[in-house]
């Protein structure tokens, strides 16, 4: 939510609206990254980027026999999941997004499992961040009349 007149300070309920936003948007990134680092790895390019979910990393290191299948169809599986969830946080439904948490927390279990670091830690500040977006629509939720 943009401020109309710049020279006034946004009020506490637009502060928490734009963080509510932006932690639900989170959800919307990592569905985002997890298919271009699958598009990447068709492309055979070495650019990734550390934002995508860990489980397919995870299900591709347990096979002895990588399946290409199987791992698009968990990472489309897993994106649209994520997308619901962020559909979801969007609209404040708070049980759904403390599941999508949930759910990250659990690939970043898998990202560990892995051996991805760097996708550890950026599971970590994501998770900070869908966090901070959680509490501000919490809030908003108490605010709110009912």
């Amino acid at each position: 939510m943009t401020n109309p007149n710049p020279g006034l300070q946004p009020s506490q309920n637009e502060k928490l609206e734009q963080n509510a936003r932006n932690g639900s948007t989170y959800f919307f990134w990592i569905a985002f990254f997890s298919i271009f680092n699958k598009v990447m790895d068709i492309l055979s390019t070495k650019r990734r980027f550390v934002f995508g979910l860990g489980a397919p990393q995870y299900v591709e290191r347990v096979l002895e026999q990588t399946n290409p299948n199987l791992i698009w169809g968990i990472t489309i599986t897993l994106a649209i999941i994520f997308v619901l969830f962020g559909i979801f946080a969007r609209r404040k439904n708070i049980p759904i997004y403390i599941l999508g948490i949930i759910f990250y927390l659990v690939d970043m279990a898998l990202s560990i499992l892995a051996g991805d670091i760097v996708g550890t830690l950026v599971h970590i500040v994501f998770t900070v961040l869908l966090v901070m977006g959680l509490i501000a629509a919490m809030k908003l939720k108490n605010l709110s009349p009912s």
